[in-house]
């Protein structure tokens, strides 16, 4: 199923191996823990994402030229106090919880991303692997939200959850 940095799987450890056939590629068992986890960052939806966009602006920056309405504002607090900037990536953090509500019906999950990538679409200067750079400061801010919480176990867990997010905005902003 999973691989840890010790070499051995999740699935040897917690679930049989007939749980992860989920397309997310997590067991049920890690499902439930995602869950769990995900409600310490759904109390903290704006910080956590106003974390993970500036992160993402400050390592890729041409990522933020295309928030036009954002680019004019300094990164040195300047965005942050941007209440539009804000509620932004409140609705962003929003979206991925609506997908992660729906991780047990695959097909609503799927859905929900491919339809995000495809906005993207619309969107002046957006590239698909703008998705991929989005990747570590995501997991950063998630690390930083739950602090103590973010075990290494979870940290699995959201790596994959959040490759697979990846993967699917990609598809859905090629069409797929």
């Amino acid at each position: 199923c999973l691989t840890s940095k010790e070499g051995t799987t999740f699935q040897q450890k917690n679930v049989g191996v007939k749980d992860c056939d989920h397309v997310t590629g997590l067991s049920k068992k890690q499902r439930f823990l995602l869950k769990g986890s995900w409600k310490g960052v759904s109390r903290e939806f704006e910080s956590t994402g106003v974390l993970w966009l500036v992160e993402l602006f400050t390592t890729h920056p041409p990522t933020r030229a295309c928030f036009t309405q954002f680019s004019p504002l300094g990164l040195g607090g300047e965005l942050q106090e941007c209440e539009e900037f804000r509620q932004h990536a409140e609705q962003v953090m929003e979206r991925i919880d609506n997908a992660l509500f729906s991780m047990e019906d695959p097909d609503t999950m799927k859905s929900i991303l491919l339809e995000t990538g495809a906005y993207h679409r619309r969107v002046v200067g957006f590239r698909p692997e703008m998705f991929q750079f989005a990747e570590e400061p995501l997991l950063n801010a998630l690390r930083c939200t739950l602090d103590e919480r973010y075990t290494p176990q979870m940290e699995v867990i959201y790596r994959v959850i959040v490759q697979f997010m990846t993967q699917t905005l990609i598809e859905g902003y090629n069409g797929g």
